[in-house]
């Protein structure tokens, strides 16, 4: 059980925890209530209820979230996390429960807003998780799999609620109450994990110093508009290929089932992302050439099952890639608030392929010649766009890394020491050093004493200071300079 617990309080893994219970939360929900809207008004509505305004209410939500952490640094994100999921569940019954379409519809699209606002709660959250960056630690980082592995467990807790025998719990008004009682596991879970943090008041942030003009990323207008319009478009060509149509699920497809392919496609996703995000764009760009694949076969005699399953597991490498897009560029500019872009200008994308793809519905060739018309200059987009944020970061990695390597090689460092030493520059404590590591408190203690020792440190922060000025040592130069004047 003790192992148990200190591998629940890796911060990785109660993020993930916690974001599986969110988007399991919204996402159930979301299709509820599309099923609701089938039978009440057709297919045909629901699919540009759902995919257009649907996805643009959420982008609508995303934005607002967005703006309120620019404007006060998050102070009130965990006041907005809460009054969010009031206002969802207070949403969610009528739109589950109502007998008019119109109300429901209404219902649901306000709902959809609180959904926008509660991922980018999260996305905010997996943003803030500290120490995990490979580029200034050398250690790998973790936030796409945080953020692939909450989604991808959500999706298979969401299709089992729809195996039969199960699903009954979640049928009729029984629906709406299941869902008010995972409303209220998710608030009581968000106060226990304490993971809503101000900007200023969050973790501390790992050596170096943010301050340090080489670690904060000066990002350009031009870079910006260039990575939002990127999403834009890369997204709107995922949308092109198959929509993911309402007359499936009217057809007694159960949409909830058919998404568990996606697990698997967003835990693999996660994985490669934090392996290398070079990796993760040519598997993002090979799945964006996966419309061609589904409109050669949509008119085919394929289950609808197969193509929605096969259609997430594509799609589930670009979900990834474009939030970790934007992840990245919020740490490199120290900007909380641009975490939150690769959702929602990818809702908007969305929103936008789901237009040209119903409004030429059963035009597939038309729809073929306006895929490859966008399809290339994306591709170009995208690995312009990565040239522009990874490629002089690689060559400061690797520089960064031979600094860390001489340290422990002029102050003798054992592996385990050497373990020890980027979690101690991290400002991690004996606790959650004890816990990444399946070690006891007592180790860490021990293992500590002998890297200041060794690095002739009286403490942690001296010890973090001599590594800092290591890795930077402009920093002692300018210091001199300010002695001497």
């Amino acid at each position: 059980m003790r192992q148990i617990r200190r591998f629940i309080m890796i911060p990785e893994i109660r993020a993930a925890l916690w974001v599986a219970l969110c988007f399991g939360l919204t996402s159930a929900a979301y299709l509820f209530w599309i099923r609701r809207m089938v039978f009440m008004t057709g297919a045909a509505a629901t699919d540009w209820l759902s995919l257009v305004a649907g996805y643009l209410c959420q982008a609508a939500g995303l934005g607002f979230v967005s703006r309120r952490l620019h404007k006060d640094e998050g102070e009130s994100c965990r006041a907005v996390f809460n009054y969010s999921l009031l206002l969802f569940c207070a949403f969610l019954i009528p739109s589950l429960l109502g007998t008019h379409p119109a109300a429901c519809a209404v219902f649901g699209l306000l709902m959809n807003v609180t959904c926008g606002v509660i991922a980018g709660v999260y996305l905010y959250v997996i943003g803030g998780i500290n120490g995990q960056e490979m580029d200034e630690s050398g250690r790998k980082s973790h936030k796409s799999l945080v953020f692939g592995g909450g989604y991808a467990l959500a999706t298979v807790i969401v299709g089992i609620l729809a195996l039969p025998g199960i699903d009954r719990l979640t049928s009729g008004s029984r629906a709406a109450l299941f869902f008010l009682i995972l409303g209220l596991a998710l608030y009581f879970m968000t106060r226990r994990l304490g993971l809503i943090h101000p900007a200023k008041e969050g973790p501390a942030s790992s050596v170096p110093d943010p301050s340090s003009p080489r670690h904060v990323m000066q990002l350009s207008t031009k870079t910006l508009a260039l990575a939002c319009g990127t999403v834009v478009l890369a997204s709107l060509v995922k949308n092109l290929g198959y929509g993911f149509p309402s007359s499936d699920i009217a057809a007694g497809l159960d949409p909830m089932l058919s998404r568990i392919p996606y697990a698997l496609g967003l835990a693999v996703a996660g994985l490669i992302n934090d392996r290398n995000r070079k990796s993760g764009l040519i598997c993002t760009v090979a799945a964006l050439s996966s419309p061609f694949l589904m409109l050669s076969i949509v008119s085919e005699p394929v289950p609808g099952v197969i193509l929605w399953g096969l259609g997430y597991v594509l799609f589930s490498f670009f979900t990834v890639f474009r939030v970790v897009l934007f992840l990245d560029i919020a740490r490199k500019t120290h900007r909380p608030e641009l975490a939150l872009l690769g959702l929602l200008m990818g809702r908007v994308g969305d929103a936008a392929g789901s237009i040209l793809y119903l409004s030429l519905s059963g035009r597939h060739i038309t729809l073929i010649v306006v895929t490859v018309l966008l399809f290339i200059p994306t591709v170009w987009l995208l690995f312009s766009l990565y040239q522009q944020l990874y490629q002089p970061e690689a060559v400061q990695r690797r520089s960064e890394e031979e600094v860390f390597e001489s340290f422990c090689l002029h102050h003798d460092l054992s592996s385990r020491e050497r373990e020890l030493l980027r979690l101690i520059i991290e400002d991690h404590t004996n606790g959650e050093i004890a816990a990444r590591l399946y070690i006891s408190e007592n180790t860490v203690k021990y293992h500590v004493r002998n890297v200041l020792q060794k690095t002739g440190c009286r403490n942690r922060v001296e010890l973090q200071r001599k590594y800092k000025l290591a890795l930077y040592p402009q920093l002692e130069e300018s210091r001199e300079l300010k002695l001497l004047s």
